[in-house]
């Protein structure tokens, strides 16, 4: 199997498990904590985890209901806004594209963007870390390796919105090069972010895997 044809593989899975997550009403953040961890590795969800990610479902006891006092008539349930939603969804691929491909710019302009683009606290890379950890962290990546560029693959780009967060994840191309070391490097990547939506988006999440 060629390198593409194990990235459209791995594409078209991920595609399926997220179909399948928001049919079920499954929090994205759970597919987060799933691509943070290696294959060979195990991590089990606490039963307070499970609730918050809506991986298990809670039955609600009801008391008996008078059903003479209930209307005979009652307001329809609202219908989703799809041109909403779809907006919202083509936001956040924007925001997301915008970040990676700002990566590439010279150190001061892609360490500005991730000043104003984290949130205070993210789940990096599967740990809690602070804004000013990942900025240093990023700073040495780009002090490494002055000359960077990255072209998102529009064609693996999924996302999925829900309770006032969107998850975006796909594919992206790379090269980074350092001229005084004489050393390059380039290859693919998958990616997820997950972003909280608001007046002032913010990343809360982020993890990537180098394919090769």
């Amino acid at each position: 199997m060629s390198a593409d044809e194990a990235v459209a593989q791995i594409q078209a899975g991920t595609a399926q498990v997220m179909a399948y997550m928001t049919e079920m009403g499954v929090d994205p953040k759970l597919m987060e904590v799933a691509l943070s961890y290696d294959r060979s590795d195990m991590r089990y969800l606490s039963a307070s985890e499970m609730a918050e990610m809506r991986v298990t479902n809670v039955a609600v006891t009801q008391s008996p209901v008078d059903t003479s006092q209930v209307p005979t008539s009652s307001n329809p349930a609202p219908v989703p806004d799809v041109n909403s939603k779809q907006e919202l969804e083509g936001a956040a691929v924007a925001f997301i594209k915008g970040l990676i491909e700002h990566h590439g710019d010279n150190a001061d302009l892609a360490l500005a963007e991730v000043q104003s683009s984290y949130a205070p606290t993210v789940d990096y890379y599967g740990k809690l870390t602070d804004l000013g950890s990942i900025i240093q962290d990023k700073r040495n990546y780009f002090e490494r390796w002055p000359e960077r560029g990255y072209n998102v693959r529009d064609g693996s780009l999924m996302v999925s919105c829900a309770n006032d967060r969107c998850m975006v994840s796909g594919t992206y191309d790379w090269i980074v090069r350092s001229l005084p070391r004489h050393k390059q490097a380039k290859g693919v990547a998958n990616f997820s972010y997950t972003i909280s939506i608001g007046s002032n988006p913010k990343i809360v999440a982020e993890t990537s895997k180098v394919l090769r």
